[in-house]
């Protein structure tokens, strides 16, 4: 049974769960996962996990957050048993928190879960199995974690974040599988005054003497 046809069913099943409640426990701490997103996590499929986030929360960014988690915290658990469903299950959450409406709608809810992705990709386990996946989960990490309204809201999940995200991209199998995604996450990161200690970074020449050529001369 194709991906799209189970998450359809499972919504006619699937009862919302009201949002005061979601409030005082944090999203997607205790509920299990809901067999249509069981299914595409298992799959191992990044786009079939998201589209099933999407479909099941009908839109909404708070539902789409507690799916996330939801999400994250199954990867969590897979790390030592799959840890290619794992990376898959982390990057699709992290993928998730970064939507504008889901940080717009919880910041702080949307750290956590790109703490939770970007501490599955940090695993050894991960990075051995999946590093170019684990270096993209870092990735969208580090665009969260640039964002004002995040880095405002969660600044001690943003500081856990960015332990993960060195963790990763100083990771000599992720350096080799993923050169470019690692630049980009160095770039990124120094854009907003976050330093990424991984690959040497090339000297700057020296500047002329503010005399200039006629220097020699003298």
């Amino acid at each position: 049974m194709k991906i799209k046809t189970i998450i359809t069913a499972s919504l006619i099943a699937l009862s919302p769960v009201p949002f005061a409640v979601q409030a005082q426990t944090p999203p997607g701490a205790t509920q299990p996962l809901p067999p249509a997103l069981q299914a595409a996590l298992l799959s191992g499929n990044v786009a079939a996990i998201e589209q099933a986030i999407n479909v099941l929360s009908g839109g909404n960014p708070q539902r789409q957050a507690q799916l996330a988690q939801q999400v994250a915290n199954a990867a969590e658990r897979l790390v030592a048993t799959n840890p290619g469903v794992a990376a898959a299950g982390a990057l699709a959450a992290a993928r998730v928190a970064n939507q504008p409406a889901v940080i717009a709608a919880s910041p702080v809810v949307a750290a956590r879960i790109a703490q939770q992705s970007s501490q599955v990709a940090s695993s050894p386990a991960v990075m051995a199995a999946a590093p170019t996946v684990a270096a993209q989960t870092v990735q969208s990490a580090a665009l969260l974690v640039s964002n004002p309204q995040v880095r405002e809201a969660a600044p001690t999940i943003v500081a856990a974040i960015q332990i993960n995200i060195n963790t990763v991209v100083s990771n000599p199998t992720v350096m080799a599988a993923s050169p470019t995604i690692v630049a980009a996450i160095q770039q990124q990161l120094q854009a907003v005054l976050i330093v990424v200690p991984n690959v040497p970074n090339v000297p700057t020449p020296p500047l002329p003497p503010p005399c200039g050529t006629s220097c020699a001369a003298t």
